[in-house]
């Protein structure tokens, strides 16, 4: 038995009888190791197994094979994640071995030539033979997949709706909510609540019950670029959509002169009397949503 198992009253005199550079030593020793790149097997009930790595780029660039591991019960799942820092992870998959689903959470950085953009968030989900829904989202501070080892526990992933009829729409939702907010502990009400309307749709939907379309308390916060791309129809028309969504949405004007809505309703815009900056929303509906706000 190792030193971090050993219960507590065992572990109390031995750190008494330890110096100063004993106790950094032993703290090295007992850190827990990173992972960036986690791959979890699941089906309707139970998860698997797991691929993972402490460096996902390595992977990408192929110098590094990822740890493969098995999981005979829910007890071994919970002693892996107890085990791993998951703070940094840069790469998050999903995949049910029944449906052949695939759930891709990547976090990385746009590129134009060698010229290093924005940070670039991408959820994606597949089939074995293409993709069927992708997500984007960009700000101009540093994106992490917001997700630790107690996040990431099967009861956790359960309330996320991992394991329902619709899951693998349902937990999309919840991450990219959860990315824009930068609050995955946030209570979203009805996220995760099955729906025939598509999940862009849905997503576009929870924007407006979160107030991020909102022109009120918009000075100082930062803006973000949502891309939401998918195959099929959404089966919502054009102008449906913009008229359910602007009534949603709360411009909080003094004045009808200070809102530009030169290209309605695409993109309005307000002049603000407060900070003196042009807030905007632009919403572009087509074969797929691109959202942006500043």
């Amino acid at each position: 038995m190792d030193f971090v198992s050993l219960p507590d009253q065992f572990k109390l005199p031995i750190l008494k009888k330890l110096n100063w550079r004993d106790l950094n030593n032993l703290k090295l020793v007992c850190r827990k190791p990173k992972v960036e790149y986690l791959k979890i097997f699941y089906d309707e009930n139970k998860i698997f197994g797991a691929d993972y790595s402490p460096m996902y780029f390595e992977i990408i660039e192929g110098h590094m094979v990822p740890h493969n591991i098995n999981f005979n019960d829910d007890r071994e799942y919970e002693i892996f994640l107890k085990d791993k820092d998951f703070t940094e992870l840069k790469r998050l998959v999903f995949e049910n071995v029944i449906s052949g689903e695939i759930i891709d959470v990547k976090n990385n950085r746009l590129f134009n030539g060698n010229i290093r953009l924005f940070p670039h968030y991408s959820i994606s989900l597949s089939n074995r033979t293409s993709k069927i829904l992708q997500i984007m989202i960009s700000r101009f501070y540093e994106l992490r997949i917001p997700y630790n080892g107690n996040l990431l526990r099967k009861e956790s992933l359960r309330k996320f709706g991992l394991f329902e009829k619709d899951g693998s729409h349902l937990i999309i939702k919840k991450i990219a909510i959860d990315n824009i907010t930068g609050d995955p502990m946030l209570e979203y009400g009805n996220i995760l609540t099955a729906s025939s309307r598509h999940i862009s749709i849905q997503i576009a939907d929870q924007l407006c019950e979160l107030s991020f379309l909102d022109f009120k308390n918009r000075c100082g916060t930062e803006g973000f670029i949502l891309g939401i791309d998918w195959e099929g129809e959404s089966g919502v028309l054009e102008e449906n959509f913009y008229r359910e969504l602007y009534d949603k949405i709360k411009l909080s004007i003094n004045s009808v002169k200070d809102l530009d809505i030169t290209d309605y309703p695409r993109l309005v815009s307000l002049n603000c009397s407060k900070c003196s900056r042009k807030h905007t929303n632009f919403i572009d509906y087509q074969k797929n949503i691109f959202i942006g706000i500043s």
